[in-house]
């Protein structure tokens, strides 16, 4: 660590993920396999930078490696990455010293704005988003602990729904856009279990 931020290796992909998200990749350039190979052996953790255009600033998500599924004779392996923290980037190596792979400098962002609790509306949505996806019913009192970031960390949002979380200030404004996104993915999972049942939705 340096007075004006964290060194951190980079892995750029330009997708941005908010902590406790989760990751399949391939990995199949030899820097990038050094990388991970790295990550499994040492426990280092790497970031994956995300340019945001309309704000000048590029995010970073701190990663670890959480788990190998599949490795390949030529070196090549499938992974599972999870988000841990999100910074913001403040200087861009093309390589992290001594190694291949890029490296940078970024600061943590300290407060992510997600951490309220999520209210009753936000999770009796969300439990219907996990019984149409997964078909697991689960109650709401499991729930009751989750936060909106928790919400937010296991569905499938765009990269720019993700960051209008981060910069909007206002809970109502987060919780809005968490509810719409939800909305908007169980009526796509009632159409598609409809059609698989011979009806279709209008």
């Amino acid at each position: 660590m340096t007075s004006k931020g964290t060194h951190i290796p980079l892995f750029p992909l330009n997708i941005f993920l908010l902590p406790g998200e989760q990751l399949p990749l391939h990995i199949f350039e030899p820097r990038y396999q050094e990388l991970f190979t790295e990550a499994r052996i040492e426990n280092i953790t790497f970031g994956l930078p995300f340019t945001v255009k309309e704000k000048g600033l590029t995010l970073v998500s701190e990663c670890r490696l959480l788990k190998v599924t599949k490795e390949y004779e030529n070196g090549e392996s499938d992974v599972i990455v999870e988000a841990l923290e999100v910074g913001e980037l403040l200087q861009f190596n093309n390589t992290y010293p001594g190694k291949p792979y890029p490296g940078g400098v970024f600061t943590y962002r300290e407060n992510l704005k997600l951490d309220g609790p999520a209210s009753d509306e936000l999770l009796s949505v969300f439990r219907e988003y996990i019984s149409l996806k997964y078909g697991s019913n689960q109650p709401l009192r499991q729930m009751a602990h989750y936060r909106m970031l928790d919400v937010a960390a296991s569905m499938a949002m765009s990269n720019e729904d993700k960051i209008k979380l981060l910069i909007t200030e206002s809970n109502e404004q987060r919780e809005k856009i968490l509810l719409n996104n939800l909305k908007y993915l169980n009526l796509l999972h009632r159409q598609e279990n409809s059609i698989e049942n011979g009806f279709i939705l209008n």
